[in-house]
């Protein structure tokens, strides 16, 4: 399941595990990503221009 928020994206989805955190970041985009009770929630936000 996709939610669009403006230029971020919300993402549900099952996972493997029943815990796990997850944050990393380029030049453009971020991601935090938390997995819990085997369900993952990612969040794609875009970076603004610098």
């Amino acid at each position: 399941m996709k939610l669009q928020f403006g230029k971020n994206q919300l993402v549900l989805e099952l996972s493997a595990s029943p815990f796990a955190w997850f944050h990393g970041q380029t030049e453009r985009m971020s991601l935090t990503s938390l997995s819990l009770l085997f369900v993952q929630f990612s969040l794609f936000a875009h970076q603004p221009a610098a």
